[in-house]
């Protein structure tokens, strides 16, 4: 593809990863309240419970601050409904040492936007997102945040990305998107018209990113 005007970048385990196993905090809070359960069976039930616990008539799993979905994920991972247990591991994830930022992902953006490109992030999350971000110095690193909780739309839902595309200025033809997910990143941002990379398989690192765009 030709140099794209627009780079729009996925958040979870793209730019931002937990910055320890998900199924390890879990069973650690777990425990210090008085609930015992396996890693690996937490693992297992975490995978199964965000899946499970979707809206059944496709609607979004992010409304507001997300804490239906949440609780009924960290009940069925952990195997309690305990509601510390439960405010602990959500108000742990809205905390800047809870993630990592990718490993020259900073560098990339400047990169890139230094060059004349324009950046979104396209994200299904929550309201604590923008605080994250803030946290993590990353707010000022991109021009928009497209969130789903703020836009009305989750991925692979078109208008998701349009709505970025337009905020940005520019044509979705214009715009790439990298996510990790080949149907909810890549197949969503197809449908709106932009070219996408699957994260992890088209492309594997930021610096890697950040050459090919510009080598376009």
């Amino acid at each position: 593809m030709s140099r794209p005007q627009g780079l729009l970048l996925d958040v979870g385990f793209t730019l931002l990863r937990p910055a320890a196993p998900v199924a390890e905090t879990y069973a650690e809070v777990a425990a210090r309240h008085g609930v015992h359960r396996p890693v690996p069976r937490v693992r297992r039930a975490f995978s199964e419970a965000f899946q499970a616990a979707r809206p059944s008539d496709g609607g979004l799993r992010y409304r507001g601050d997300g804490r239906p979905f949440w609780r009924r994920v960290v009940a069925a991972s952990v195997g309690s409904d305990d509601p510390a247990l439960f405010e602990e591991l959500y108000a742990f994830y809205g905390r800047a040492d809870a993630w990592r930022v990718a490993d020259g992902a900073r560098g990339a953006l400047a990169t890139v936007r230094d060059a004349g490109m324009k950046v979104a992030l396209v994200s299904d999350w929550d309201t604590r997102l923008r605080p994250l971000l803030g946290a993590l110095e990353l707010t000022t690193a991109v021009d928009h945040a497209a969130i789903s909780c703020e836009v009305g739309h989750e991925k692979p839902d078109p208008r998701i990305f349009l709505r970025a595309c337009t905020v940005l200025g520019l044509p979705p033809s214009a715009c790439l998107h990298v996510g990790d997910d080949a149907v909810r990143d890549a197949q969503g941002a197809r449908l709106a018209g932009c070219a996408a990379w699957v994260w992890g398989q088209d492309v594997t690192s930021f610096p890697e990113l950040a050459h090919r765009l510009l080598s376009a």
